[in-house]
Parts: structure tokens; C-alpha cells; sequence
């Protein structure tokens, strides 16, 4: 692997609304993806990078990050935000209610990373964050020591991401009202993930399992599910 560091702070770059959750977000990373098939991102140590260190964006299909360190950085370690259909911002952002399309990050597998020190400067970030995005794995990773939430679902969109067998903690030690995982859901979004085949605003289930989640600091839950 490599390490990836120094890069510039981006808190005061243009920003957008990623879904019905309370973020704004900037789509950059220091590696950043958009239209992207079968990336693995494997055994790196990304340190000292002053905004997002990994941004994920729009159409992505077999993306896996594994086996790396995250540390001392600006922003989110990871963050998912793809596109709805029907309503377009100047930005070319879209964020509609149909989400049939599929202009989204979907399957991402996120297995076995150690996540520290992060949001040194935008503190409403996370260790995983995820807006208009569904079919996640979050797998055996540590998170500790971060401003607010350690994985945040800014919506519903979609469901079916499972977190399974990961430990956080030290989470919300700059903030309160939530806890290591924190969610929203006041955005309707038509997609067919829950058979396949069906347009729907129903949802298929997220899966929460096997967790070591404790809600210390300023944490008022190990999972919160705010606004629906």
C-alpha cells in the first residue's frame, strides 16, 4: 500500500446538500471516485489529509476498501453520495425522489479498517458516511475518537447495507443528540431494491448485528434512528 497525506483543508469549499439529513457536504477527496467499476483500495495509511480522505459519487459498482488506516485527518474518512432523478441544483447535483436509475454508490464493502482521529476540522463528520446510497458493508472495522456520529445514514435511501462486527467508540466527543450510529430518513426515494424488480418508496431492512458500539462521551444512544 501507500501512504496518502497533505492535503489541503476544503471547509470553506462549495458545499451541497447531500439528501434529508442535517449535512452539507463537498464532493472531494483526496481519492475520489465517480462512474467507477471494481476499485479495491487496500492496506494504505491515509494521515493528515485536511478534508475527506476517501469520496465516493454517483454510478459505483464493486468498490472495496479494506485493510487501511485512517488518521489525524480534516473530514469524513468515507463518504457515498449519489444522485436522484427529477430535480437538478446549479451545481449539476441531483436530487429528486427516483432513485431508479441506479446513479448511486451500491455494494461498497468497507472490511476491516481502523478509523482515528478524524473531523480535526469539520466536526459533522464521520467514520462512514452515506447519502442516496444502499447495499452497503460495513465489516470489521474500528472506529474511535471522531467530533459526532461514527457512521452516519444521512437517508433510507434503498436500504439492504448491513454493519456487522464493528467496534466504536469515543464517538460524539464534540457534539451530542445521537451516538455511534446515527440515521435520518425525511426524504421519500423511489427505488427497486427491495425485490429487484418493483418501483417503491418502501425500503428493504438494514442489518445490525454483532456490534461492540459503546455510547460514552456525549453519545445518548448506541443506534439512533432520528426522523423516521
Amino acid at each position: 500500500g501507500m501512504t496518502i497525506k497533505d492535503t489541503q483543508y476544503t471547509y470553506l469549499d462549495p458545499h451541497g446538500m447531500p439528501s434529508g439529513g442535517d449535512w452539507g457536504l463537498q464532493r472531494t477527496g483526496a481519492v475520489y471516485m465517480d462512474g467507477v467499476e471494481d476499485i479495491t483500495i487496500s492496506t494504505n495509511v491515509m494521515t493528515r489529509l485536511d478534508g475527506n480522505a476517501i469520496s465516493v459519487n454517483r454510478y459505483a459498482r464493486g468498490v472495496v476498501i479494506e485493510k487501511n488506516e485512517i488518521v489525524w485527518n480534516g473530514d469524513n474518512a468515507v463518504s457515498m453520495w449519489g444522485d436522484a432523478e427529477n430535480i437538478t441544483f446549479p451545481d449539476g447535483t441531483k436530487m429528486g425522489y427516483d432513485g431508479t436509475t441506479g446513479i448511486q454508490p451500491r455494494g461498497t464493502q468497507f472490511i476491516q479498517n481502523i478509523v482515528h482521529e478524524i473531523g480535526i476540522w469539520e466536526k459533522q463528520s464521520s467514520m462512514w458516511f452515506q447519502a442516496k446510497s444502499c447495499s452497503n458493508v460495513l465489516d470489521s472495522n474500528i472506529f474511535f475518537n471522531g467530533p459526532r456520529a461514527g457512521i452516519n445514514f444521512n437517508d433510507g435511501f434503498g436500504g439492504n447495507s448491513t454493519l456487522m462486527k464493528n467496534l466504536l467508540f469515543n464517538t460524539c466527543r464534540e457534539s451530542g443528540d445521537h451516538g455511534p450510529f446515527n440515521s435520518w430518513d425525511r426524504q421519500v426515494y423511489v427505488t427497486k431494491v427491495k425485490d429487484g424488480k418493483t418501483a417503491s418508496v418502501y425500503k428493504a431492512w438494514d442489518y445490525i448485528y454483532q456490534n461492540f458500539l459503546i455510547a460514552n462521551y456525549n453519545s445518548q444512544d448506541p443506534v439512533d434512528n432520528d426522523d423516521g
